[in-house]
């Protein structure tokens, strides 16, 4: 990347997650000059405080990058996870704000920048299983729909951490036989370091698991998912799941009987053929006509695409959205 000219307006998405936050800036023709990364900006799991700070670090990052350290930015769209609510925006706003990157800062849900990425506005459904879940799409009239994302206590179904959730679940349900046998058994025993599976579970009270903690051992249900039957049904299960968020989607935007892209993204995703095979069987029961493709940029190019309409066609575009 080259250093940016400044006689140009620049502008920066960011996109924040469970995982990590990835922030972007580009010039007003859109050539990214800079790319920053950081840790979770999710502020339900670690606060206001740090979500904003992981913010901050990934945008100096992108501006030391971008050879623009201390220089102000002419807008942001921060797209961050688990936006549900009206208190949640008003909470992520503020501190959004009080990071100060740039002139202007505008806070989306992390699948509105998604779709963006996928899209660039045109009809499409994304699906996005990292370290939660939620589907988001716009039709050809330019609404805008979303299902799932509601957080791990009430849902998130088919993401890493209810895939590793069950795989806890299912390995001490295989202990008193309520499910077969299982390789996860031996799996975990030697993730925790324990000789009976029952020991870990003062590392798993007492000590707590977090959220990513949990979705961290996803990996593993989905590589044993190969060889054994209940790691398959889990990842099997986490697959329609995925598929029914999608339909979900569609039909809210009336599109289930139309030709459009369902994008998928996230993690979960690379769990493979278990996974993939009943999510687009499940997808295309409903909606026969769908393309299913991978995401092949990063989601902060579409907090970046947000970012440069505001600039140049008003605010009004992004308060559509939201």
């Amino acid at each position: 990347m080259q250093p940016a000219m400044n006689k140009n307006r620049f502008v920066v998405g960011v996109d924040g997650g469970g995982s990590k936050t990835v922030a972007l800036i580009a010039d007003e023709s859109g050539t990214i000059h800079g790319r920053g990364e950081s840790g979770s900006s999710n502020y339900h799991n670690i606060g206001a405080n740090a979500a904003g700070g992981a913010i901050k670090m990934a945008v100096k990052e992108a501006q030391a990058q971008a050879g623009l350290s201390g220089k102000f930015l002419s807008t942001s769209v921060v797209a961050l996870a688990a936006i549900d609510c009206s208190n949640d925006r008003k909470i992520t706003q503020h501190f959004v704000e009080k990071t100060r990157i740039a002139r202007k800062n505008f806070v989306v849900h992390d699948s509105i920048a998604a779709i963006y990425a996928s899209t660039r506005g045109e009809p499409g459904v994304i699906v996005n299983s990292g370290t939660g879940s939620v589907a988001a799409g716009i039709n050809r009239h330019g609404q805008y729909a979303r299902a799932g994302g509601w957080g791990y206590l009430l849902d998130d179904e088919g993401s890493a951490y209810d895939i590793g959730r069950n795989g806890l679940n299912y390995a001490f349900k295989s202990l008193d036989g309520r499910v077969p046998n299982t390789k996860l058994v031996a799996i975990f025993k030697r993730f925790f370091g324990v000789k009976n599976l029952e020991d870990a579970l003062e590392r798993i009270y007492t000590d707590g698991l977090t959220v990513e903690e949990i979705a961290h051992l996803a990996p593993f249900v989905s590589k044993a998912a190969h060889n054994d039957h209940v790691s398959r049904q889990i990842v099997n299960a986490a697959g329609v799941e995925l598929a029914k968020l999608v339909c979900a989607v569609a039909r809210q935007l009336r599109m289930t009987n139309e030709k459009f892209t369902v994008t998928i993204v996230g993690g979960s995703f690379k769990s493979g053929r278990n996974l993939l095979q009943p999510f687009e069987a499940s997808i295309r029961k409903e909606c026969p006509n769908v393309i299913i493709n991978k995401l092949k940029i990063e989601p902060a190019n579409g907090a970046v695409l947000l970012a440069l309409s505001v600039l140049h066609n008003g605010e009004n575009v992004i308060r559509k959205l939201r």
